[in-house]
């Protein structure tokens, strides 16, 4: 597809041609394309459809052969209508299976084939077991590849492998908690699996957790922060959300338009219905003043939109919003942190307002709690520089 252009083909069928275009179309409606992506689309379509029949299905491979030219054929777009109307046959390489074929690749070939098996049933389920997340996945994977490289050095398989031989691995981890847990799946897995015939990880102690009582920003890193936001409206709106409401990451980029209600003062979204306060109904206009000035058409009903997702409905993703904190003395998680102990500080620490205010659980609430309970202060400057 990549020498073809519109003028060179008629159609094989014309009549599925039209309808695939009259589809997009709807599609483009309901999405609130502009112009030249629609235009783009209907081009990468023509050329599709006319060299299929309409009882073919088009690979995705061979969509991505199209002329890119950087922005000159809407690849995304076109995936996502062939989709639609059942014709897109998804012959793309599965990205967290690549991801961890790569990691894997210095591994010894048979460990290998035996790490796959728990992995596959890490991802995929069980009879008596859950398929897991693509995050945790990646987490087991990533603690427990380092583990396998060095067996691959000494052994050929994880029979091989002794209780001595882990328990000396974890001994010199500086995370032995997050290695254990690992290990014992996996090697719980392997067993139950008859992969092996003992397990080794077996009652291997997991260690003490890493602590996690949270921790004020310092006054110097607030500032920072004040400034950065300053600059950039998105960044402004997102600090708002995380930093005074203290919502979680996953639910700032998922907040809905119809969250904001300026006519009632109230910031709403599933249990949270808060007061709206000058400083995030200021940077909620600002936000939305341009997000409409460069995304006129939109139909994403969410408030944080970018390229990628302005000509779709889905919510950003984590990939959008790491860039927008990247320079930043804070992480997302670190400022809804800093906002909960915030509130401790002028309430005198109590665990069951926190709950109230923030609906987090008892035990949560308490975690809040410690940093209090370890006779740290609260920086006296912070609340005049928030």
């Amino acid at each position: 597809m990549s020498r073809v252009t519109v003028p060179d083909v008629e159609p094989l069928d014309s009549v599925f041609t039209s309808y695939v275009a009259a589809q997009a179309d709807i599609h483009a409606d309901t999405r609130g394309w502009s112009q030249g992506v629609r235009q783009r689309v209907q081009q990468s379509l023509y050329l599709l459809t006319a060299v299929h029949g309409p009882h073919e299905t088009i690979k995705a491979s061979t969509v991505a052969t199209l002329p890119r030219q950087r922005a000159r054929r809407a690849i995304t777009r076109v995936t996502e209508v062939l989709a639609d109307l059942d014709l897109l046959d998804d012959d793309r390489p599965d990205a967290l299976d690549t991801w961890i074929q790569r990691r894997l690749g210095s591994v010894h070939p048979e460990i290998r084939d035996e790490a796959l098996a728990w992995i596959n049933i890490v991802r995929h389920g069980g009879p008596r077991r859950r398929p897991r997340s693509t995050a945790t996945v990646r987490n087991q994977v990533a603690h427990a590849v380092p583990f396998l490289l060095a067996c691959s050095e000494r052994y050929r398989t994880l029979r091989q492998v002794t209780r001595g031989d882990v328990t000396e691995w974890l001994a010199q981890c500086s995370t032995p908690h997050t290695e254990a847990v690992a290990l014992r799946d996996m090697f719980k897995t392997l067993k139950s699996q008859r992969l092996l015939f003992a397990n080794p990880a077996r009652g291997v102690s997991l260690g003490a957790k890493p602590s996690s009582v949270p921790r004020p920003l310092s006054p110097e890193a607030i500032q920072t922060i004040a400034a950065a936001a300053d600059s950039d409206p998105a960044l402004k709106f997102l600090i708002a959300l995380i930093g005074i409401h203290a919502l979680y990451p996953h639910q700032a980029r998922a907040l809905p338009l119809t969250a904001i209600d300026y006519t009632r003062g109230r910031l709403s979204l599933d249990d949270v219905d808060h007061p709206l306060d000058d400083f995030t109904r200021q940077a909620a206009a600002n936000y939305t003043r341009v997000r409409h000035e460069r995304w006129p058409r939109t139909r994403n009903p969410h408030l944080f939109i970018s390229s990628q997702t302005a000509h779709t409905r889905t919510p950003v993703t984590i990939g959008w919003m790491q860039p927008l904190l990247r320079g930043l003395p804070v992480t997302a998680q670190r400022l809804r942190e800093d906002r909960i102990l915030e509130e401790a500080a002028v309430t005198g620490a109590d665990p069951q307002h926190l709950c109230a205010v923030f609906n987090i659980t008892p035990e949560t609430g308490l975690r809040y709690i410690r940093f209090f309970q370890r006779g740290m202060n609260y920086p006296s400057t912070h609340n005049q520089q928030r």
